[in-house]
């Protein structure tokens, strides 16, 4: 091959790209135009709908450029709520309550009306099983043949156990969950105790404060004492893998996410060394307590039971844990932090901390410790709660479409997805009066007989659903609501805690905000469940010497 002067070699070069640009930018193009012919037919030929008369119909097709990706860039932003805002722009135009859209070469559904989320919660032809596959390979590090057995398409009859019964029995009937929440709670409160700083008062992050707390506490209440003394710093790839979680799922190349994957494989190799340690100290044959060191808390147990039933290798087992954990973790503890700042911070109502203080005083028992069953009957302080969920949780309730069929008026076809996600219908100002504020008095109900206050979400359906529905409707919601509303008794009834500052990140670093610079929602990636916290409230705490401790 003649060697060609720089002009020359330039020259060709560009012709080279010029060659390869043009194609693909009239495939764009081309694709761009037909979407959005076929889109605009879509969303304007819309019969009126007469109130006799269902019309059917499979939601418009977001118009997109790129032939496989579709709108997978989009969706992908992680400035939360941008393309829900996007989608909240479409609907209002169009008058729609359900818009597709081809994410990640699949035709995907998000529908936001509340009557077809309610037939979403209750179809027998959507599932998550291959959902499920993914995130076991993805996020957790398994086999395809583990992921298999942990999530099979069907349960075998035959089995002794299954996970819908051992969640039954362990996480929803209210003796199993008052027993781990009452470890929980002795696990949080030692921790205080065990700090000395607390005794003389100082300044402190509250949300990273917290967060570590509550990790130790739910961890070793879930998966006993041993775990965290053999591994100290488990909180830091945990973490790690955390905020990584949904980079993982959408299955990033290790390439591009190196952390990710050194996070999610440390977390899997210290719970598989974890296990292993477990066997080999068992509990004695005919025992069954409800908590050990090694192993945790009983339903821990019977989970392992359950791995051991299906052949899962000590791999699989580790990763099937680490999503438990990340079950009851991922969520109770960014909602505690909201709680809490809420009911710390300058920007509240002027009475909401003294009412919130004047109910916690009915449930504190003379030794400091809190009646956790009487702090759940407590109306304002639950509809504060809820109303966490309400504005701070944005999830993608995801289903698999195993035949087609009509979810009312949306029409599903046989290999597509649908996501019904939270932020559409919690945000939705035809279901709740100024949506986008913090009202710690919404789900406030007052009996007009007696005067008496209660809180409720009754009626509510397919408007409102922070823990998704149906069939795989998260059965840590129990647990996790008793740990928030624990933590924030325990730390407002023995400590005072007084607000400082707001600190908020700039680009020359971390600086103080004014008393109305509130947090702010972390960017991530959409579905994200209880959003993280962009911002820092700063408090002060110190332990109050007239409680005995």
């Amino acid at each position: 091959m003649p060697d060609m002067d720089r002009p020359t070699l330039l020259s060709t070069l560009g012709t080279l790209t010029f060659g390869l640009v043009l194609p693909i930018g009239l495939i764009c193009a081309f694709t761009y135009l037909k979407t959005l012919i076929y889109y605009q037919l879509d969303v304007r030929n819309r019969p009126d709908c007469k109130e006799d008369i269902q019309i059917v119909r499979t939601p418009p097709l977001i118009p997109y450029a790129m032939p496989g990706l579709g709108s997978t860039i989009a969706f992908s932003n992680q400035t939360v709520g941008s393309f829900w805002a996007f989608l909240k722009a479409q609907a209002d135009r169009y008058g729609h309550e359900a818009f597709s859209i081809i994410l990640a070469g699949k035709r995907t559904h998000f529908i936001f009306s509340d009557d077809g989320v309610s037939a979403l919660f209750k179809s027998r032809q959507l599932s998550r099983a291959a959902l499920d596959r993914q995130l076991a390979v993805n996020v957790l590090g398994m086999c395809k043949e583990d992921s298999f057995k942990a999530f099979p398409d069907r349960n075998d009859e035959k089995e002794k156990m299954t996970t819908e019964r051992l969640h039954s029995e362990h996480l929803l009937s209210s003796a199993a969950v008052n027993l781990l929440t009452e470890k929980f709670m002795e696990t949080f409160r030692a921790q205080l105790d065990d700090d000395i700083d607390l005794t003389d008062g100082g300044e402190i992050n509250l949300y990273d404060w917290l967060w570590h707390r509550i990790f130790r506490a739910s961890t070793t209440s879930l998966a006993g004492s041993k775990l965290l003394e053999m591994y100290p710093d488990f909180d830091v790839d945990y973490r790690a893998w955390e905020d990584s979680l949904l980079a993982l799922l959408f299955g990033t190349p290790r390439l591009f996410a190196r952390q990710a994957y050194r996070a999610r494989d440390a977390c899997v190799e210290k719970l598989e060394k974890w296990l292993q340690t477990g066997y080999q100290h068992p509990v004695k044959d005919g025992e069954n307590p409800d908590w050990t060191p090694y192993s945790g808390a009983r339903i821990m147990r019977r989970r392992h039971d359950l791995y051991k039933q299906r052949d899962l290798s000590i791999h699989g087992q580790a990763g099937w844990d680490l999503i438990f954990l990340a079950g009851i973790l991922s969520n109770a503890t960014p909602a505690t932090g909201w709680l809490l700042m809420h009911i710390l911070s300058p920007t509240s109502t002027f009475d909401f901390r003294s009412r919130i203080m004047q109910e916690l005083q009915s449930c504190k028992r003379s030794n400091g410790s809190v009646d956790i069953p009487a702090l759940t009957r407590l109306p304002l302080l639950n509809s504060a709660f809820h109303e966490v969920l309400r504005l701070y949780v944005d999830l993608l309730v995801v289903r698999q479409v195993d035949s087609s069929v009509a979810l009312r008026t949306h029409y599903v076809n046989q290999g597509e997805q649908v996501m019904a996600p939270t932020w559409m219908t919690h945000r939705n100002p035809a279901f709740f009066e100024r949506p986008d504020v913090f009202d710690p008095e919404r789900f406030l109900i007052t009996d007009p007989e007696t005067g008496m206050l209660s809180y409720s979400t009754a009626g509510l359906g397919g408007k409102y659903f922070p823990f998704g529905g149906g069939h795989y409707m998260c059965p840590g919601r129990v647990f996790a609501k008793q740990e928030v509303l624990g933590t924030v008794a325990m730390l407002l009834l023995n400590f005072d805690i007084t607000f400082t500052k707001f600190v908020k990140h700039t680009k020359g670093g971390w600086e103080a905000a004014g008393k109305n610079d509130f947090p702010t929602i972390k960017n991530g990636f959409a579905g994200n469940q209880v959003v993280g916290i962009e911002g820092v409230m700063r408090v002060h705490i110190k332990r109050r010497p007239s409680v005995s401790t």
